[in-house]
């Protein structure tokens, strides 16, 4: 019986391993630190769910060129010239940082600060590439514990060779700190089944779909993140910001006694396809360079410090190092996930004040993405996963 409506219920969303071409799956030896996501004869499937995620939105679009002459009105036939565009945007709620981990960051397990560049994997094209699947089951099913592996009963769309373009988390009072992804890939496939399909990577230099398979694993609660207790989402009230006194940026709002309301860090990875003769496709999307990650803070001004915005001008040497922590909510020692700055200047300050309300204050930080090798620079990541 065909369904007669989609919704959320029956949907689940999973990341395939880097680079996209390459094998989903991977040796497995029993008691050796083997995963435990669908171990069978050996091996160990490479292909993992995401947690937590409230949307998920894909596109493609094909641009054509209209091939025209003389002596007749309507083109003769539309070509298509570039390879189409593909697009994932999705959205979950921060549990701990098992997405970020199999989406390619680099975090540091535990309460240590990271010195290592949070997309270093991106930097140097080890965790750039994957693939992304989208699960459907039957109308009125869950997909947590649906096992029916049948084709017939699953569909899969999967986004190949797909890249990260844009990240984004923020809390508010109020709300879930959650995460924002946006994915631009070369190819989208529509398939039946759970096992025995190919993945949808292709090879860009002939269009050609691979003749690697993939199997996604069912579809599970995942509520046990970190130790202790299970974790079913982190809360706001477990969140600290932690910013210098900007008497160095020119002065301002005290960032000490501020009552901050909300948080938002983001970075774009802009990429340039690069084409050439012979190939239908872009033959790869490296990332474009400078690279900046921004901090925008919103908070109640309570006192002010003194400075002088001119003083920047003399002397706009120091760096601020603002980061995000956030804390288990059954744990107050135990550090779920911190999104570090370093190497930041202060971009902004804007205030706002009107009759009947509090005197807000948006602060606005800017920080250059370094290399790898780079531990002064750009976003670090730690946390559970």
């Amino acid at each position: 019986m065909p369904r007669n409506r989609i919704i959320y219920q029956s949907e689940a969303v999973y990341a395939g391993p880097s680079p996209a071409t390459g094998f989903h799956f991977g040796s497995f030896t029993a008691g050796i630190g083997g995963s435990s996501n669908d171990n069978t004869a050996g091996l160990t499937n490479l292909v993992n769910q995401l947690q937590r995620v409230q949307t998920a939105n894909y596109s493609f679009n094909v641009a054509r060129t209209d091939v025209n002459q003389f002596g007749q009105l309507a083109a003769i036939d539309r070509v298509i010239l570039t390879s189409p565009t593909v697009s994932l945007d999705f959205s979950y709620i921060l549990a701990g940082l098992t997405n970020e981990v199999d989406l390619g960051f680099t975090v540091v397990s535990g309460n240590s600060d990271s010195n290592i560049s949070a997309i270093s994997g991106f930097l140097n094209a080890t965790q750039d590439e994957r693939n992304y699947f989208i699960r459907t089951v039957p109308e009125g099913n869950d997909a947590v514990g649906f096992s029916d592996v049948s084709s017939g009963n699953n569909g899969v769309i999967g986004i190949g060779n797909a890249f990260i373009s844009s990240y984004s988390t923020e809390g508010s009072v109020g709300n879930f700190p959650t995460a924002s992804i946006s994915v631009e890939g070369s190819n989208m496939t529509f398939q039946k089944g759970l096992s025995g399909n190919f993945v949808p990577a292709i090879n860009t230099l002939d269009g050609l779909p691979l003749k690697n398979f993939y199997t996604l694993p069912l579809t599970v609660q995942n509520t046990a993140i970190g130790s202790g207790n299970a974790i079913s989402a982190l809360r706001p009230g477990d969140i600290t910001l932690s910013i210098e006194s900007i008497i160095s940026g020119g002065g301002g709002v005290d960032t000490s006694t501020m009552n901050i309301q909300s948080y938002n860090l983001s970075f774009d990875l802009a990429r340039t396809p690069i084409e050439r003769l012979g190939s239908k496709f872009a033959f790869t999307k490296p990332v474009d360079f400078p690279l900046t990650v921004n901090l925008s803070v919103d908070a109640q001004v309570t006192d002010m410090v003194t400075g002088n915005l001119a003083s920047l001008l003399v002397d706009d040497s120091y760096r601020f190092s603002p980061s995000v922590t956030i804390k288990s909510p059954t744990d107050s020692k135990l550090v779920m996930a911190k999104f570090a700055l370093k190497g930041a200047k202060v971009v902004s300050q804007e205030f706002s004040s009107d009759i009947g309300s509090n005197k807000t204050v948006t602060l606005t930080f800017e920080s250059q993405i370094g290399g790898p090798q780079d531990s002064g620079n750009g976003l670090f990541i730690n946390g559970q996963f």
